[in-house]
């Protein structure tokens, strides 16, 4: 449903953990293959060893985000593919660069980080969303949630199946619905299809080209 925002904004301290979902997964720049003082999970201010992938030049001073690609992910509906997940784990920041590998301290971490974990160029955005006039007759679908719980609640981060070629941006606020059909009495032949019950919102995150991340922000039941 569109609205007119008229500068309202709110802040998501957690907008570089967001994740995305593209058709191909990205080119790594880089491979986690070794964490100082070996231990089974790496925090902030540990510093890792990255073995560059390809051309990849990994320069002191320069900042990456470490992902990890998942499973491809099919509509549950159509079994059409959708796209590859992409979950971000944390940062990174080149500290020493040798000839066949590099040094760099954590910055941030979600406490997933591990050896084989992947390295690409660090994009920022600035946790303070700007709301924006939604898309008018946009008609998608929840596709997953970020972290693939079967039961979504609020403050929950999910992917829906529509991105920037169908003109969603960051900031713009949809409702999540559900649709009934139901027959009018025990003798139709044929069930008809009952208004649409709106039951939860969502704010866009982060847009692709054929998805989006998006934050529920009110949900009355799950989604």
């Amino acid at each position: 449903k569109g609205f007119s925002p008229d500068g309202i904004e709110f802040y998501y301290s957690a907008i570089s953990q967001v994740g995305f979902i593209r058709k191909q997964a990205v080119e790594p720049q880089g491979i986690i293959y070794k964490v100082r003082e070996t231990k089974e999970m790496i925090y902030e201010q540990d510093l890792v060893y990255i073995k560059p992938e390809g051309d990849a030049s990994l320069t002191p001073g320069s900042v990456y985000t470490i992902y990890r690609t998942l499973k491809p992910i099919k509509d549950a509906d159509t079994n059409k593919y959708i796209g590859i997940q992409h979950y971000l784990l944390g940062v990174i920041e080149v500290t020493q660069s040798e000839p066949d590998y590099a040094i760099a301290k954590v910055v941030t971490s979600n406490l997933n980080m591990r050896v084989g974990d992947l390295v690409m160029p660090y994009e920022g955005q600035s946790p303070k969303i700007s709301l924006a006039k939604s898309q008018e007759g946009l008609q998608g679908k929840v596709i997953i949630s970020e972290l693939h719980e079967l039961l979504i609640g609020d403050q929950r981060v999910v992917f829906i199946d529509k991105g920037r070629r169908d003109g969603v941006k960051i900031g713009q606020s949809y409702s999540v619905y559900y649709q009934e059909r139901e027959y009018l009495d025990a003798n139709a032949t044929e069930s008809i299809l009952l208004a649409p019950v709106d039951f939860g919102k969502i704010v866009v995150l982060r847009t692709e080209e054929t998805t989006a991340a998006a934050l529920v922000i009110a949900a009355e039941k799950s989604i």
